[in-house]
């Protein structure tokens, strides 16, 4: 997986004080246009902190234009912005 750290405009639900949950996201991809992608299965999630900077990372995977990929989600917890963190 490459990383990219692209800011992205994120679906979440929350349950009570728990993490956030993405449901989808839209990014902007190298040709310009949006592109939105529905997560199918969350993997693992984890909490690093780097730098003082408190973080959630998903490893998620979903069927992107017919093939099953995998790619990271990362929220940081206090900008309160997600991000496509490696595809």
């Amino acid at each position: 997986m490459k990383i990219l750290a692209e800011p992205i405009d994120a679906v979440v639900t929350f349950k009570g004080q728990e993490k956030p949950i993405p449901k989808r996201f839209r990014y902007i991809d190298r040709s310009g246009r949006f592109q939105e992608i529905r997560v199918d299965r969350i993997l693992v999630c984890t909490e690093t902190k780097v730098a003082g900077i408190r973080a959630f990372v998903y490893r998620c995977q979903s069927t992107i234009r017919g093939e099953e990929k995998l790619y990271e989600l990362k929220f940081l917890v206090q900008d309160c912005r997600w991000e496509l963190y490696k595809m």
